[in-house]
């Protein structure tokens, strides 16, 4: 398993696990809910964009994209999780 292959399992836990905006956590059928927002999330933690980048960009998936009211808090926490997950690349 390469570093980059850890990062992705790392992000698409964080997200099923901490983020979760929708509650699918514990639905066995709906674990792979977040992973089209994967790939993205890992191109922007290699390029090392800033938690603050991270959080607008989760922020407005829930948003645009999932119709929810948002909860900017916890897009801050778990942007900032995520850019700790940069570690895993190297």
């Amino acid at each position: 398993m390469t570093h980059l292959d850890l990062l992705r399992s790392a992000v698409g836990k964080i997200l099923l696990n901490d983020w979760d905006p929708v509650g699918v956590r514990d639905v066995a059928a709906a674990q792979d809910e977040y992973d089209q927002y994967v790939d993205p999330i890992v191109q922007m933690v290699v390029a090392g964009e800033p938690a603050s980048v991270l959080s607008r960009y989760l922020l407005g998936l829930e948003i645009k994209t999932m119709g929810l009211n948002g909860d900017r808090n916890r897009a801050q926490a778990i942007a900032e999780k995520l850019a700790h997950a940069r570690a895993l690349q190297r």
